[in-house]
């Protein structure tokens, strides 16, 4: 029976000795030598249980059927050409191991390097390419237990190798951040203590580093980036198509991030504390805090965090070949367009996350009906139904959110004024009890 405490090997060995007496050595090593006599039944264990294998040991010769004799060419090749393929079609490499009572002669010439993957550090150590029965067996067993331990990142960076080698340009922490959780999607027994609260604020770091990579190469104008930080703001409005008001610039062709690729910054900058910036490091109260924020929504959800870690491996893919198809600096910043100042009238250049707020407007008066538009607006948020009056010059947000409402269809609405926080004299005004006019 399956013993889940240990390492599962599958172990390809017919002498009675040598099965009697090896599970129990690497027991030791919290190893589970499970035994196939010959290659035909080991293959059979291989396709049937993949998923339970983290090694395979070979004995060089072994038989390859049940009736065949001894034969470590036939055995190694055949054996070999069965592991690659079957492991290519299931998408995860487990690393194999020769170990032989044979001589370095019969059996080295048999054994293909694909093993350097995992192991070339022992051939560098001791020029072989195998393990001796009488001398190395318990180096094996310790090399096998290191290599499982690490041999679920190394199937993550196979599994997702195109991420993998994007995310290798990004800092440690963020490459380290996004393979944490993805481990913990695909291999949650080895993440069990796995907790969505300390990557809300990575994963909005993670973010930091496209708009930087974006950066890089002019496709996001440099004032965007000053004192070591990024203005998350404004590069989603530039990248958006929208109006880097605060920052003065707009991009020539308009948007260009694609809708989807726009939703999913939305959802991680929005679940991202505002001030995770790779350059800040919060505190365990600040992180806390912002834990029973997400909890009274209820995000607080491994599934959430999993759900947007795989959208920022669309997001990097997009980036990628966005990069490869704009690669040159200068024509890149010939599209930059700088807004007059007409354009940029009535903002506050010290404002870092939202425009600033509306004047106070003199026709709307509190708690009284009013008739308006619904309208659609844009922000790093979302995209949200918002309700426009000829008395006022901006929208108007929705409170409690509808979802029966219809883009340019004529409602009825109660003008409450809500107080702000940031400038007490320039109160905002919301839409409630808005009802579509019959």
């Amino acid at each position: 029976m399956e013993n889940h405490s240990f390492i599962q090997v599958l172990w390809v060995e017919d002498d009675p000795e040598v099965l009697e007496s090896y599970p129990d050595e690497a027991c030791q090593d919290g190893l589970e030598l499970v035994s196939r006599h010959c290659w035909d039944d080991a293959k059979a264990a291989l396709e049937s249980e993949f998923n339970r294998w983290s090694a395979i040991i070979l004995d060089a010769k072994c038989k390859y059927h049940r009736d065949s004799a001894d034969n470590a060419v036939e055995f190694l090749r055949e054996a070999l050409d069965d592991i690659s393929t079957i492991c290519e079609k299931k998408g995860r490499i487990i690393p194999w191991y020769v170990l032989t009572a044979g001589s370095e002669t019969e059996v080295s010439d048999s054994i293909n390097d694909k093993r350097l993957k995992w192991d070339s550090d022992w051939t560098e150590k001791e020029h072989k390419k195998f393990y001796y029965k009488g001398t190395d067996r318990e180096e094996l067993y310790k090399r096998i237990k290191a290599h499982a331990q690490k041999s679920i990142r190394f199937q993550i960076q196979e599994m997702y190798r195109e991420t993998y080698n994007q995310l290798s340009n990004f800092n440690a922490d963020v490459c380290e951040d996004i393979l944490t959780i993805i481990e913990a999607i695909h291999f949650p027994n080895s993440h069990q203590d796995f907790n969505p609260k300390y990557f809300y604020n990575p994963l909005r770091k993670a973010l930091e580093q496209i708009f930087r990579s974006l950066g890089k190469v002019n496709i996001i104008p440099d004032t965007f980036f000053s004192n070591g930080r990024v203005n998350f703001n404004q590069c989603f409005m530039f990248l958006i198509g929208n109006e880097a008001v605060i920052l003065g610039y707009k991009h020539e062709e308009g948007r260009i991030i694609p809708k989807h690729i726009q939703n999913m910054m939305s959802l991680i900058m929005d679940l991202g504390n505002s001030n995770s910036h790779s350059s800040i490091e919060l505190s365990e109260e600040e992180i806390q805090n912002y834990d029973n924020q997400i909890k009274t929504t209820g995000g607080n959800s491994r599934l959430l965090v999993f759900s947007i870690a795989l959208q920022f491996c669309e997001i990097l893919q997009w980036m990628n070949e966005y990069l490869k198809n704009h690669p040159d600096k200068e024509e890149n910043r010939k599209k930059w367009v700088k807004l007059d100042k007409t354009e940029q009238e009535g903002v506050d250049s010290s404002v870092t996350n939202v425009k600033a707020p509306p004047l106070q407007s003199k026709e709307l008066e509190n708690g009284k009906y009013y008739e308006g538009i619904i309208v659609e607006v844009e922000n790093h948020f979302g995209t949200f139904l918002n309700v426009k009056c000829e008395l006022y010059p901006f929208p108007l947000q929705i409170k409690p959110r509808h979802n029966d409402l219809i883009k340019d269809k004529v409602v009825t609405f109660k003008a409450i004024q809500e107080p702000n926080k940031k400038d007490p004299s320039k109160p905002f005004w919301i839409a409630t009890d808005v009802r579509r006019k019959e």
